[in-house]
């Protein structure tokens, strides 16, 4: 009888922990150094993910857009990915790959530990003032307040107002329609 890596499960637990979900049509990795990695706590299970959040506990994949119980972080950023995108985006011959979120050209990853309490309230308030953001941005949009570049500078001093984002949007339309006329 032999253990299941440094997580110490049975055959037939990491026979589950790495049966693909079936996201991706296909995984160029070796079935054996996936068990492997998930075995020896490396890697998180590759479990089906969820459209909506399931547990308080559950985490998006930025990726698929799939909730998951059990994730990766990068070590570079510290972003969440579920396996099966990770699986995806390192090809298991490469070195080194670079993350798809802050193009570090040496992504590594780690098992995301558990969420606690905390954490949960932490991100809960983070998504509050998300969509008070989006509230505000476009109250100021129905306003005609939000008009362009030019309100970057009063958003970065102010914190309030519209994002970045939406300003940034607002002047490439104003621009592609100025071409347009042009």
């Amino acid at each position: 009888f032999r253990s299941g890596g440094s997580l110490g499960l049975s055959k037939s637990e990491l026979d589950a922990r790495c049966q693909p979900s079936g996201l991706y049509p296909s995984c160029e990795w070796e079935q054996k150094q996936i068990r492997r990695l998930i075995g020896d706590g490396k890697l998180a299970a590759r479990l089906k993910g969820s459209d909506s959040c399931i547990s308080k506990s559950d985490r998006e994949c930025p990726i698929c857009f799939m909730y998951y119980s059990e994730t990766n972080t990068s070590k570079c950023c510290n972003a969440t990915v579920c396996t099966e995108c990770y699986l995806q985006i390192k090809p298991q011959k490469d070195k080194h790959t670079t993350c798809p979120f802050c193009n570090n050209p040496k992504m590594a990853i780690s098992v995301q530990r558990a969420m606690d309490e905390d954490d949960i309230l932490k991100r809960d308030e983070e998504e509050q003032k998300v969509i008070e953001a989006a509230i505000r941005n476009r109250a100021a949009q129905k306003n005609g307040e939000s008009s362009g570049l030019s309100n970057t500078s009063n958003i970065a001093t102010d914190g309030g107002g519209a994002s970045f984002g939406s300003s940034l949007e607002n002047y490439n339309r104003s621009r592609t329609f100025s071409n347009a006329s042009s």
